[in-house]
Order: structure tokens, then C-alpha cells, then sequence
């Protein structure tokens, strides 16, 4: 199950800048569905192995993706196991690493460019995403290619941790250990149906294009985007049906939080008329 760790101590001070002022103050509020993220990922480890026993599927995602994405005879994910190269090892390998980094520093720079509004929507909009792939995770818990090229289509196994894959030659070229560590914290192995890490991404693309004085993100935003779900096959951590359903997962996400959006500024709207009517009317009155 796993104890106290550090990272468990700093999400838990993170309540403490309630306490300091009122900038501190709106820094929380406005990142607290991320806190909220991660504390329901990480609860995951004391409840999904028994909520997912006997139900975890195997043979019927691989069978899927031959049928509507296989090449000669095989799915993506063989092909790229049989042809790899060291450059892609090392590009997908990067984004992997830094998928999760993109997001947040998206958010940071609308936080500091004083774009409370789309600070609240790409919280919301990882929070929503996270819950729909979380739930999808225990509805259909789905096998990793990974899996099933290290242990087959027999029954699924309880007794295992999440696998590096093929991002291990990246840390095999590097000499690191980045992916190892990042696996062995985490306990959602059948959880490849969505690909979140194709979900991301595309939200910061959508994020990206409502601003116009971030134009210079936009291509870099698409490029990450396209790489992110070749990465997802490459590695073998995802089928393309995953990286499909992440980004569906992440256009309904992008509507519901748009909508909430224009939600709010219309409702904003009248407020501010209506405090300029009455400012307007005070000078009159005073004249």
C-alpha cells in the first residue's frame, strides 16, 4: 500500500498558504482541482486491485486494435516493438517525461499573466478529464500492450506493478532512472483505455488558441501534441484505440469547460454594466 511519503507532506501544506495572504489565497483556489487530482490518484493504490478482480480485460482490447488498426498481420504496437530507433527513443521518451510538466507550465503562465479565467478552466478541465479516465479505469479495466507481449491473453495478473515498456531505452541510453521510479509508484496497471497523455495535450492546444498573444505556443503545442500520441504507441503503454478515446475524452472535457466559461463571463457581464450605470449615476447626481 505504501505510507507517508514527502510528496504526501507537501500537498498537505498546501493548505497553509490559506493562511498567508490574499495572493496565496487565490493561488489556491485557483489550482485546488489539481490538489484534488492528485490526492484522488494517489487513494486509487487502497481500493483498485479488488475492484477490478476478475474483470480486467485482455484479449479484447488487442483484438480491437488488429481489427481496425493493424498493419500486415500485426498491431502498431508489434511493429514499433520489431523497428525502433534511438532518436525516437529519446523524443518519445522526453515527452513521456514531460507531458504533465507542459500542462502545468501552461497554467503558471495564464496564472502570471493574470488570466485568472483560463487558470480556473484548465483546473477544472484536469480535474474532469482525470475523474472520466479514473472511472473509465474501473468501468473497463483494459491491458497494456506491454502486457500482453511480457505475460500473453491468459487471465490477468493481480500480483503486478506498472512497467516502464519501451521507455526503459530511454533511461537505458541516458543512464537514468526516471521511468523506473515514476512506474513503480503507480498501481493502475489496466488502465490503458483512455490515454490521458493523449488527453493533455490537446486541451493545451485548445487552451493555446483561445489567447491570442500566445500564438508563438501554437505550433510547438500541435507539434507536442502529435508526438505525444505516436509516444503513447511507441512505448507500447498504449494501443491508438486509447490514444482515440483520450482525445474524445479530452473534446468533451474542452466542451463542458467552454461552456462553463462563457457561463461565467456572461453572467459577469451584467454585474459590471450594471456597477458602470450606477457609477455613472452617482456623477450625475453629485453634479
Amino acid at each position: 500500500m505504501g505510507g507517508l511519503r514527502p510528496d504526501h507532506v507537501l500537498l498537505g501544506m498546501l493548505g497553509l498558504l490559506d493562511l498567508y495572504n490574499e495572493k496565496t489565497r487565490l493561488f489556491l483556489r485557483l489550482f485546488f482541482p489539481l490538489i484534488v487530482t492528485g490526492a484522488i490518484y494517489d487513494s486509487m493504490r487502497y481500493f483498485y486491485w479488488p475492484a477490478i478482480g476478475g474483470r480486467v480485460h485482455v484479449d479484447g482490447p488487442y483484438g480491437f486494435e488488429l481489427r481496425w488498426f493493424g498493419v500486415s498481420g500485426q498491431t502498431l504496437n508489434e511493429f514499433f516493438a520489431a523497428h525502433h530507433w534511438a532518436a525516437l527513443d529519446l523524443a518519445c521518451g522526453f515527452a513521456y517525461l514531460v507531458y504533465v510538466g507542459e500542462y502545468l507550465a501552461v497554467i503558471f503562465l495564464f496564472f502570471f499573466r493574470g488570466r485568472q479565467d483560463m487558470v480556473r478552466a484548465l483546473s477544472y478541465a484536469f480535474l474532469i478529464v482525470n475523474l472520466l479516465g479514473f472511472v473509465t479505469y474501473f468501468l473497463y479495466p483494459a491491458a497494456p500492450p506491454w502486457y500482453v507481449a511480457q505475460y500473453g491473453f491468459g487471465p490477468a495478473r493481480l500480483d503486478i506493478h506498472p512497467d516502464a515498456a519501451a521507455a526503459g531505452r530511454f533511461d537505458a541510453l541516458l543512464g537514468t532512472h526516471f521511468f523506473d521510479e515514476m512506474y513503480g509508484r503507480g498501481v493502475d496497471v489496466y488502465g490503458a483505455y483512455p490515454s490521458l497523455h493523449a488527453a493533455y495535450p490537446l486541451i493545451v492546444v485548445w487552451a493555446v488558441f483561445r489567447e491570442p498573444a500566445l500564438r508563438w505556443a501554437r505550433a510547438p503545442a500541435v507539434a507536442f501534441l502529435a508526438l505525444m500520441c505516436l509516444s503513447a504507441v511507441y512505448l507500447q503503454h498504449h494501443y491508438v484505440t486509447d490514444v482515440v478515446l483520450g482525445l474524445g475524452y479530452a473534446a468533451a472535457t474542452i466542451a463542458v469547460v467552454a461552456q462553463r466559461s462563457a457561463a461565467r463571463a456572461s453572467s459577469a457581464q451584467p454585474a459590471e454594466s450594471g456597477s458602470a450605470e450606477s457609477a455613472v449615476a452617482r456623477r450625475r447626481a453629485s453634479a
